[in-house]
């Protein structure tokens, strides 16, 4: 009985796709995954979006790749089509499933180890896929990593939310947008104008599944995180960096910058950032 007040005390707060909510993708620009073609055997970088975006988020890792001739790909995860009912009953498995598949198919097609890179959820996956195949993966960019969620939101409400499971969470949790300091790049961001409850909370549980992996990551890697993220609390950085595998980690926090660091305020330094370290690690350079 109490779990069932719970719910519709929690529900009231919550939405249904009518009124004012559609559940579609709200912003400017185009969802579709991203490729590079790059020259062969030169390197290549797998990038991951984040929840309830799509891949225009790490676009800033696909332009460092090519500018560096490199070979990327940038999917769209499971789930993560035209309208959020899509994403409604997909989860960590479906998620992993894509990012593993786009990481095995980027590697043979590039004859090379893969840097792979993602942004919150993508960080998660991106960390999992260099715990799990290390002979797959040259590198690690975790921006905005999603391993802790910020306490009381999103965090408290995601673990009610999974607490009330057996009492239904097909309900919506709505949104205002990305947590974005840049108000223009905030207007025009891509994303839905509600999260599904019953797949955001697999990013919560991805969380605490990634944290008992991140020891096995022992290739570089490369942490970046807006100081002012509302979503993913700034310690994330230094707790992400100190449980890795490897002694190879650089640290930047964007100062000015929110939950989507790749396209706030700081975006010219982490493209900056992005790119010193894709060079470092696959040895590739500019060329004139």
């Amino acid at each position: 009985m109490m779990l069932r007040r719970l719910r519709a005390a929690l529900t009231r707060k919550y939405v249904t796709l009518d009124g004012p909510y559609s559940g579609r993708l709200v912003g400017e620009g185009d969802p579709s995954a991203i490729s590079v073609d790059g020259e062969p055997g030169r390197g290549a970088v797998l990038a991951l979006h984040g929840f309830a975006g799509t891949p225009n988020e790490v676009r800033t890792v696909t332009d460092a790749a090519t500018r560096l001739h490199l070979m990327a790909r940038a999917p769209r995860l499971a789930g993560h089509g035209s309208d959020a009912r899509e994403l409604m009953n997909v989860g960590w498995t479906d998620w992993v499933k894509t990012a593993t598949d786009a990481l095995f198919d980027l590697q043979e097609r590039a004859g090379t180890r893969v840097v792979v890179a993602g942004l919150s959820l993508g960080a998660l996956l991106a960390a999992h896929l260099a715990a799990v195949h290390p002979e797959r993966v040259a590198g690690l960019i975790a921006m905005s990593n999603a391993v802790w969620l910020r306490y009381p939101s999103p965090g408290l409400g995601l673990a009610f939310c999974d607490l009330i499971k057996p009492f239904g969470n097909e309900f919506y949790l709505p949104k205002s947008g990305a947590d974005i300091r840049d108000p223009h790049v905030k207007k025009r961001h891509l994303t839905y104008d509600v999260n599904p409850a019953r797949s955001a909370v697999q990013v919560l549980r991805a969380g605490r599944l990634v944290r008992a992996e991140l020891s096995a990551v022992k290739c570089p890697a490369l942490v970046i995180h807006g100081r002012l993220d509302r979503v993913c609390p700034i310690g994330n950085a230094d707790r992400f960096a100190r449980a890795l595998g490897t002694t190879d980690v650089e640290i930047a926090v964007m100062p000015r910058s929110g939950h989507i660091v790749s396209v706030d305020l700081d975006r010219a330094a982490v493209a900056a950032r992005v790119q010193e370290f894709l060079e470092r690690v696959t040895g590739a350079g500019v060329r004139p």
